[in-house]
């Protein structure tokens, strides 16, 4: 198995590897388009690593580089680490972290980090496993969907309008 980060001209590669990996239903059908993907691999701040056996995907990453402008330097967030179900206890995603801890030293980022359910314990083995420290005792996700948010402002704009 190899891990690499994919660069501008790999859009069908991480496009496949998100077919591959995650189902459609936990994406809700929906996949980048390539133009999307193409501009991710553009931006250096985008971290898109794609773990292969053979020619075959079996897991991926995603993170994003962005300022601290609190304390200075530049932070990281894991914000996706999916593998196959099959490869899943054979250390790919500890390699995918690992992977990615090499392109934040190489950037000279401080600081990296992601959450999970605290009852998720295969991805805080892989955390715990690669050098992660546990911040919390518990976790809580908040999600502003601008799509939703938008139809339901355009509705109430309408209704003040009748």
């Amino acid at each position: 198995m190899r891990v690499r980060r994919l660069t501008k001209g790999d859009e069908s590669l991480w496009r496949s590897a998100v077919s591959a990996v995650i189902a459609a239903a936990d994406r809700d059908g929906r996949l980048a388009s390539a133009a999307e993907v193409a501009g991710a691999l553009s931006d250096e701040r985008c971290y898109l690593l794609v773990a292969m056996q053979g020619a075959d995907p079996v897991g991926l990453l995603s993170a994003y580089r962005f300022p601290d402008i609190t304390a200075g330097g530049e932070l990281v967030y894991l914000y996706d680490i999916e593998v196959i179900t099959a490869h899943r206890r054979n250390g790919v995603g500890a390699e995918l972290v690992q992977a990615l801890v090499r392109c934040c030293e190489h950037d000279k980022v401080k600081l990296i980090w992601a959450g999970t359910n605290t009852r998720n314990l295969a991805a805080r083995r892989t955390f715990e496993t690669t050098g992660a420290e546990l911040e919390g005792d518990s976790y809580a996700e908040y999600e502003w969907n601008l799509e939703d948010v938008a139809a339901c402002t355009a509705s109430l704009i309408a209704s003040a309008h009748d």
